[in-house]
């Protein structure tokens, strides 16, 4: 039950966030220390993506956030994001390429929206196949740091 209002709580966010987005639409947040930490976790995924490192990908997640898949899966806390992540790479292997780009960061108190869309290239029977989309990740100032708190990859 517990999980089902994190989703519930996503999906009203994912509104939110859309009516926010016409306000702030360059993907810049205007706090350089949350623009940083964005930045850093966007690419560091993307190279981890490519090198299978689960641990990499899970660091700037708070230990209870909660990551839904585009099917709607939720997985909550950080070392279970990192386990979700550790066994799609022994399922479906490494990317061989990836893209991330946010779109709009909006900043509401000690919350930030971002949304963007990604993509991922695996090698599967000689050839890439791309599979992208949106996401929408939510940002909590924590303690001074800027932390996950949800991520939603959206259909």
């Amino acid at each position: 039950m517990e999980v089902l209002l994190q989703c519930v709580r996503c999906t009203i966010l994912v509104l939110l966030l859309f009516i926010a987005s016409a306000v702030w639409a360059d993907g810049r947040s205007g706090d350089a220390k949350l623009d940083r930490a964005i930045e850093k976790a966007n690419s560091e995924w993307a190279e981890a993506m490519k090198t299978g490192d689960a641990a990499r990908i899970a660091a700037p997640y708070a230990d209870d956030a909660v990551f839904v898949g585009f099917d709607g899966t939720c997985t909550r806390g950080r070392s279970e994001i990192e386990k979700m992540y550790r066994a799609r790479f022994d399922r479906g292997g490494f990317a061989v390429s990836t893209k991330i780009e946010t779109r709009n960061v909006t900043v509401d108190g000690d919350l930030a929206y971002e949304s963007g869309y990604a993509q991922i290239g695996r090698k599967a029977d000689g050839k890439t196949n791309i599979d992208g989309g949106r996401f929408l990740t939510v940002w909590q100032h924590r303690s001074g740091d800027w932390k996950i708190i949800h991520n939603l990859v959206l259909p």
